[in-house]
């Protein structure tokens, strides 16, 4: 791999997509033009519906996987399956193409799209403001992280806080109350139903203005964040891609209370 192709994201069609939620996304971009995008609501099936569609992509924009000059993925945190599939047709893809590969955080690519969203779509909204993106996790939990957003072009976030699983209302007031706060806060991603009742409860009184953006996964997002981070996303090794899942599968909490409970009766003997 050149050292210019560690540097910076080649020129030429770049493959974006992810899995991490029940949209199946996926996007051609070429620089800041989008060639071809294709999104889906793939629910469970996104390692039936990934290659079919990937393939009507290519067709669309004319082009063949040996067109392409690099790949990026939204790597998490989301559904375990879902994200699981995305990595691992992304890492495939470039280790077989010989293509540099960049893997993103899937909640900053959320934050960044629901940002500009909310630039174009509120009049009101204006930087400096932080960007909290939220993607139901069940139980009143949510995968989530805290971004700044420094200006109103919508060109980047920088981050605040890391892609973590946390109680959502007791976090979405910690920031809301944070001394360092911004006047504007702006939820994107999950942001109704339950979240919104939360959100809406923990807004009154905290002398912020919050906006709730409702934003779906958009793979046009993932191709954006990696050619802004450039270097620090590129993976030298395709195979070393992983995913961030940012907690354990259920699976492994019941096999490490299972091994702790086994541990314990043994002490008991």
């Amino acid at each position: 791999m050149s050292e210019e192709r560690m540097t910076a994201v080649p020129e030429g069609p770049m493959l974006a997509i992810d899995t991490s939620t029940a949209a199946l996304t996926m996007a051609l971009v070429d620089g800041e033009t989008a060639l071809a995008e294709r999104t889906v609501q793939a629910e469970r099936n996104h390692s039936v519906r990934l290659l079919p569609e990937l393939d009507e992509l290519l067709r669309s924009a004319g082009m063949t996987p040996r067109d392409l000059r690099s790949i990026a993925v939204g790597c998490g945190p989301g559904s375990y399956t879902g994200v699981r599939i995305g990595v691992t047709m992304a890492k495939t893809f470039a280790w077989a193409l010989g293509l540099p590969v960049y893997g993103v955080s899937s909640l900053a690519a959320l934050a960044l799209g629901g940002w500009r969203d909310a630039l174009a779509g509120t009049a009101s909204v204006d930087a400096p403001a932080w960007v909290v993106p939220a993607l139901d996790a069940r139980r009143g939990q949510a995968y989530t992280a805290l971004f700044a957003a420094d200006d109103a072009e919508g060109r980047a976030l920088r981050r605040l806080h890391a892609d973590a699983v946390l109680p959502f209302r007791e976090h979405a007031a910690a920031w809301l109350r944070s001394a360092e706060r911004p006047g504007t806060v702006v939820f994107v991603g999950d942001v109704e139903g339950g979240f919104a009742d939360m959100l809406d409860a923990e807004a009154a009184g905290s002398g912020a203005v919050v906006l709730r953006r409702a934003w779906t996964m958009s793979a046009r997002d993932v191709a954006a964040v990696a050619r802004q981070l450039g270097a620090a996303a590129f993976v030298r090794d395709p195979h070393a891609l992983a995913p961030n899942y940012a907690q354990l599968a259920e699976a492994e909490v019941k096999l490490i209370e299972a091994a702790a409970a086994a541990a314990k009766e043994r002490e008991q003997l």
